[in-house]
C-alpha cells in the first residue's frame, strides 16, 4: 500500500490513532464508526483514482498530433466535462470522510460500569 492514498490520510491517523495501513489490515475488528470512516476512505481513494485517471485521458486527448478542429475541440470539452464531474464527486467524498473524521474526533467517550458497592459494610481488622 502506498504511504499516502488521499492528502487527507494524515487527518484520519490522527482521529483514529493508527496509520493507514493498519487501519485497513484490522478492518474485521472496527468498530462500527471507524468502519464508517473505512468506507469514506476507500470512497476518496477510488474517486482520487478517476480523477487522476481523467486527467491523463484529457492530457492524452490534448497532446493528439491532430489538426485543431470542430472534432477536437469537441473531444477536449467533452474531457474537461468528465474530469469536472470526477472532481465533483472527489470533493464530495472527501467532504463525507472529513465529515465521518470529525464524528469520530467527537465521539463521547467509552463508559465503564463502576463497580457495584457491596451490600455489606466493609470489616475492619
Amino acid at each position: 500500500m502506498p504511504a499516502s492514498l488521499t492528502r487527507l490520510d494524515s487527518r484520519v491517523e490522527a482521529a483514529l490513532g493508527t496509520s493507514i495501513a493498519a487501519f485497513y489490515a484490522e478492518e474485521a475488528r472496527l468498530t462500527a464508526q471507524a468502519a464508517r470512516v473505512l468506507d469514506a476512505h476507500r470512497t476518496l481513494t477510488k474517486a482520487e483514482t478517476a480523477v487522476a485517471f481523467e486527467r491523463v485521458r484529457l492530457l492524452i486527448c490534448a497532446d493528439r498530433q491532430r489538426r485543431v478542429d470542430a472534432q477536437l475541440l469537441a473531444d477536449l470539452s467533452d474531457q474537461l466535462e468528465i474530469l469536472e464531474d470526477a472532481a465533483a464527486a472527489r470533493d464530495q467524498a472527501e467532504a463525507d470522510l472529513l465529515a465521518r473524521i470529525k464524528e469520530a474526533q467527537h465521539r463521547p467517550p467509552a463508559t465503564t460500569a463502576a463497580a457495584p458497592a457491596s451490600a455489606a459494610p466493609a470489616r475492619c481488622r
